[in-house]
């Protein structure tokens, strides 16, 4: 049989207290992490994609471990972690993917492609390709690297970190960055496109007609 006594005498006075406070202890749980994610993101971080003449704020990632890619990128076999200057290219086409991303993962091909058609026209070292995994762990960068058989790094960038410097874009997201010339390790962005490309061939155009000598 049900009881009729009030709900208020059902707890102790200490009990009472805590649920005329939870509203106030519950919006605080929620505002604690977004203070949190406000200090550990990059105070110029990207709200949107970038532009043509934007600078890219500074930002480091994780040495890839194959050698090959090391050797591709121009990186020391000891360094654990690298920036874009560091790369060994006059510009770098930075791809946003994501092992999740149904375009990316129909795209793959085409962008293997793009990257034997600049080694085959003479742009292989002139144009270097890397891929950023938004959300993606080392395991999951390394399973899409395998199945379409990548043949540039990919970078894991499971906390989108390195994500939200390139504007928290939808996937995919193709950016072309050369050194600014005026400031050390600083990059402008010569090229910025989101979304499938066309065709290869339309898009190696655009790359070739983008960067700047």
């Amino acid at each position: 049989m049900l009881s009729n006594t009030p709900l208020s005498k059902c707890f102790p006075h200490s009990l009472k207290g805590f649920f005329t406070v939870f509203p106030k202890l519950f919006r605080i749980i929620l505002v604690i992490p977004l203070i949190v994610l406000g200090l550990i993101l990059p105070a110029d971080a990207q709200q949107e994609p970038f532009v043509v003449g934007d600078h890219l704020p500074a930002f480091s990632m994780t040495a890839p471990a194959s050698s090959a890619h090391r050797d591709y990128l121009g990186l020391d076999t000891e360094a654990s972690e690298f920036t874009l200057a560091d790369i060994d290219a006059p510009a770098v086409l930075v791809q946003i993917f994501s092992m999740y991303c149904p375009i990316c993962q129909r795209e793959a091909p085409e962008v293997n492609e793009l990257y034997a058609a600049l080694h085959s026209e003479g742009l292989g070292d002139k144009i270097k390709i890397l891929g950023l995994g938004a959300g993606n762990s080392d395991l999951e960068v390394q399973v899409f690297q395998e199945r379409y058989d990548v043949p540039f790094p990919l970078i894991s960038d499971p906390d989108y970190v390195l994500h939200k410097v390139f504007g928290n874009v939808g996937t995919p997201y193709f950016v072309l960055v050369q050194p600014s010339g005026t400031t050390e390790g600083a990059q402008v962005v010569r090229f910025s496109y989101i979304g499938a490309f066309d065709s290869m061939e339309t898009f190696l155009n655009q790359l070739r007609t983008a960067k700047k000598e």
